[in-house]
């Protein structure tokens, strides 16, 4: 289950802006992650909660949304978004291809509540 590993990077990363923007609890956390990580939402959303538990963001919603693959033809140049896993250009028919989107987790945005 790479989910749990995942979140125990992206909690690292939301105790230091936590401590960076004083935030007293953290309500919402948005992720983007990109389609080709295979990553399954609810045992993403599970290893979250899990690890949330005692933190500044326990109780707080986690928000996914999907980036789409999108590829590079590198016979004729055409950036097309790969659909139902066919990875051939709609164009050419050319099968050599670069990834352009799809692979990333993105943290996206926090919000939570400040200390005054």
């Amino acid at each position: 289950m790479h989910e749990l590993g995942i979140i125990q990077n992206i909690f690292s990363i939301l105790e230091e802006v936590a401590e960076e923007h004083r935030l007293i609890a953290i309500h919402k956390v948005t992720l983007k992650l990109g389609k080709l990580q295979q990553i399954v939402p609810e045992m993403l959303r599970f290893a979250f909660d899990t690890v949330a538990k005692g933190t500044k963001a326990e109780g707080a919603v986690l928000e996914l949304k999907e980036v789409p693959i999108k590829m590079q033809c590198q016979t004729c140049g055409t950036d097309f978004i790969v659909e139902e896993h066919i990875y051939i250009c709609p164009e050419c028919s050319g099968t050599s291809l670069m990834t352009l989107e799809g692979m990333e987790i993105f943290l996206e945005s926090i919000e939570g509540d400040q200390e005054e």
